[in-house]
């Protein structure tokens, strides 16, 4: 499967590369496109997310006021749940949804790499094929400003992931370190554009669903 998936990627990479003529900018862009095709997973997501929180105090209050009870836990959490509409099942799903899409590129790229006689120099001075402590840095950057957006009960997890994944990067070419970072700005962007697509939704919701004269 991550094979079909990489041969795949491969090909739309050398197809995009035809236009660029450089690979950086390549995988700059290759990671835009993917980006807007998993747009709406990706906002799904969000939303499950936007759900969780306003759950989040609810949860915590009937587990202390019911800490003796495990059935009437089980139960508010329940109603709670469908109060919001929130399945945690179909949130697990969605999140690792995009996951063999992840190892389909990091095989893809590791194929590039492979592949003889190519000029991997992105703007003619970074060397992709080498490690690149600036690329990592950078990326080490964004990771710690986008750790104030998560919420508590979440960071400790988000750290060790993110410790996890700047090891591994260190570790290989900057061609992994760029396609990262561009992944990293674009999700961050996206953080901040759901918000307001989301408030645009609900007022449409509501005028939909308004009164009529």
């Amino acid at each position: 499967m991550f094979n079909f998936l990489a041969q795949g990627f491969l090909g739309f990479i050398f197809w995009l590369n035809n236009f660029f003529q450089d690979f950086g900018l390549t995988i700059i862009f290759f990671t835009l496109i993917l980006k807007i095709v998993l747009l709406p997973i990706e906002f799904l997501v969000f939303l499950e997310e936007e759900k969780l929180k306003r759950l989040r105090p609810k949860i915590a209050e009937a587990l202390k006021k019911y800490k003796n009870d495990i059935h009437k836990q089980a139960e508010i959490l329940t109603q709670l749940y469908k109060e919001e509409n929130y399945n945690p099942f179909f949130t697990m799903f969605i999140q690792f949804l995009p996951l063999p899409i992840l190892f389909g590129i990091f095989f893809a790229l590791n194929l590039l790499l492979k592949t003889p006689n190519l000029n991997l120099f992105f703007l003619g001075n970074i060397n992709l094929a080498q490690r690149n402590i600036f690329l990592v840095l950078a990326i080490i950057l964004l990771q710690i400003l986008s750790l104030k957006d998560i919420p508590k009960e979440q960071r400790n997890f988000s750290l060790i992931l993110f410790g996890l994944i700047i090891l591994v990067l260190f570790q290989f070419p900057a061609l992994f370190s760029l396609y990262w970072l561009t992944n990293l700005i674009l999700t961050l962007l996206e953080r901040k554009f759901f918000p307001k697509l989301n408030q645009v939704l609900l007022n449409k919701i509501s005028l939909t669903n308004g009164p009529r004269q």
